[in-house]
């Protein structure tokens, strides 16, 4: 059995160390779906039923790609983008 503590194997990253809050996107989205039931809303967005419960209620953290796609299930579209680091005079 391979030792999973070596090079390669690394923990799951969470966003928020980063500064994003998939939380707080997912709470901007909910306004736009609250019309439709969670099989509705999973159908739309391709995740089950009960994803979109879990991710509701808190019980599921939702990922990115779970994210892009209930904001495209909303009509909306999730933007991610990369800032370059400011370049420094020397």
């Amino acid at each position: 059995m391979a030792d999973k503590s070596k090079a390669g194997h690394s923990k799951r990253v969470d966003p928020a160390d980063f500064g994003v809050d998939l939380a707080d996107v997912l709470e901007q989205i909910k306004p736009h779906l609250e019309h439709l039931t969670n099989a509705q809303i999973g159908e739309r967005a391709g995740l089950s039923r009960m994803m979109v419960s879990q991710t509701w209620n808190g019980a599921k953290s939702v990922s990115l790609g779970a994210l892009a796609a209930l904001a495209a299930a909303s009509g909306g579209s999730l933007e991610v983008k990369f800032k370059p680091p400011r370049k420094t005079r020397k």
